[in-house]
């Protein structure tokens, strides 16, 4: 007694045209949660600050403007710096302690509501999680309105007065092996200050001194 076995045919045309049809699908979904979960997000705990001057931690500031033509030049000294204290050990657990940054940009809002960018102290500079990092350089404005008015006869103040600074820094900062992610971060100093001196004809000298809060 004989056994007939039966072969059906599957045409090899519809076999490539389901495997074209899956594959993309397959490696589609395969990628996308494997590239959400190699990018860590950028920290949030790295923050403007003020470095250790001399063992005391500085916010206290002074400049003096000579002014010609109603402009004047405020400068800042090297007392602003990026706070990476409170990063915490979540944040070693993903990246690694030291980082570098470049400052991109630094702009000072005077009381007037007017705004100026500096030219100086914008360079690179680097940080560690446990430390306060004073930025690279002082920052300059140039340029700055400064009108008529002031002390006259020793009494008074000047009005116009530094009351923001905003800087902008690119941080890059490493994780895992060879990986790095680069964080554009905005860090902003409250000013507050006095200002003495004269301007008359749009000329003069002024004095600036404060102190500056985060």
């Amino acid at each position: 007694m004989s056994e007939t076995k039966t072969v059906k045919h599957i045409d090899r045309r519809a076999v490539v045209k389901g495997a074209a049809w899956s594959i993309p699908v397959v490696a589609a979904a395969a990628a996308m949660p494997l590239a959400s979960a190699s990018t860590p997000a950028c920290p949030t705990c790295i923050k403007a600050g003020f470095p250790i001057i001399g063992g005391i931690i500085s916010g206290a500031w002074t400049s003096q403007a000579v002014v010609a033509g109603n402009k004047g030049t405020i400068a800042f000294p090297s007392i602003f710096g990026l706070d990476a204290t409170q990063c915490g050990i979540s944040f070693t657990n993903i990246f690694q302690p030291a980082f570098t940054y470049i400052v991109t940009q630094a702009t000072l809002t005077m009381s007037d509501g007017k705004t100026y960018n500096s030219a100086v102290g914008l360079g690179a500079g680097a940080g560690n999680i446990s430390t306060v990092g004073a930025m690279p350089g002082a920052f300059v404005f140039t340029n700055v309105s400064l009108p008529n008015g002031g002390a006259v006869g020793g009494f008074g103040n000047y009005t116009d007065v530094p009351t923001k600074l905003t800087v902008t820094v690119q941080t890059t900062l490493q994780y895992g092996i060879g990986l790095s992610i680069q964080c554009p971060m905005v860090l902003t100093w409250n000013l507050h200050g006095v200002a003495t001196g004269l301007v008359a004809f749009g000329a003069g000298t002024v004095n600036f001194s404060g102190t500056a809060t985060v």
